[in-house]
């Protein structure tokens, strides 16, 4: 009799504990989401503050996808993330009355004060975007548009793709047309090796920042960081998970 009720009270913690665990992951999932919608991008992209706070919405596009509607010219943002403590670049394409479109590069290095960079002047010079711009004739921005074409960038999003901060990877929010299309490539993989736009955007990238090539990053460089680990970085929420949902992010956990 004894038996029998310790045999019963561990089916019964088991069961708890299996239904706390589903539970914890229902709650995980909804902050993720919250997240992900707490800190809406509207734009000054160029304000340090402005993309540390809304980084995970603009990466979703959530600015363009609003502006996504029917009549409205192409508007084009595309994020090469090459671990996100060392590189990541922002290309922006708006279409111009002329068939054209004017593309607007940002870069951000390595995360750290550099002491020479450091100006009294202006104290987050060091945390800003180099930028170039450059403007694209209708051939070139048709070139553009076949390229993304080939690299499937107007076919469903890879749904269920996980992309992490040290990764290499390309993100993608795309108004064509007055349709919203999101799409991401994770290095390394036969979709990221087919992406063929990158030649046009590096192609009239004039900030004369060296491109970081693409490195596959081991499943133990994947975790949390400790604090330690997280005193030397600048950046809030520095190493993050994303989801790739239908048709954009289904949510992040900033680690």
């Amino acid at each position: 009799m004894i038996i029998g009720q310790s045999g019963a009270a561990w089916r019964f913690g088991l069961h708890a504990a299996r239904r706390l665990a589903a539970l914890n992951g229902l709650v995980l999932t909804g902050l993720m989401l919250i997240g992900l919608g707490a800190c809406t991008y509207r734009g000054d992209v160029d304000n340090p503050a402005t993309i540390k706070a809304t980084w995970f919405s603009y990466l979703n596009g959530d600015d363009i996808r609003a502006a996504c509607v029917e009549g409205a010219g192409p508007s084009y943002r595309l994020i090469y993330n090459a671990d996100y403590n060392e590189q990541i670049r922002s290309y922006e394409v708006i279409g111009d009355e002329g068939g054209g479109a004017r593309l607007t590069v940002r870069v951000q290095g390595r995360s750290g004060l550099v002491l020479e960079e450091f100006r009294f002047a202006d104290p987050l010079a060091w945390a800003r975007w180099k930028t170039s711009d450059a403007t694209l004739d209708a051939q070139t921005l048709g070139q553009l548009d076949r390229a993304l074409e080939q690299s499937g960038a107007f076919q469903p999003a890879p749904a269920g793709l996980r992309l992490h901060s040290r990764e290499t990877f390309w993100v993608a929010s795309l108004c064509r047309d007055g349709v919203f299309s999101f799409n991401a490539w994770r290095y390394p993989s036969a979709r990221f090796d087919a992406v063929a736009f990158d030649a046009v955007l590096f192609g009239h990238d004039a900030t004369e920042v060296a491109v970081r090539a693409p490195r596959a990053v081991p499943p133990g460089d994947r975790r949390q960081e400790s604090p330690q680990e997280r005193q030397g970085n600048d950046r809030s929420g520095s190493t993050f998970n994303l989801l790739v949902g239908e048709n954009g992010l289904a949510g992040h956990l900033a680690l």
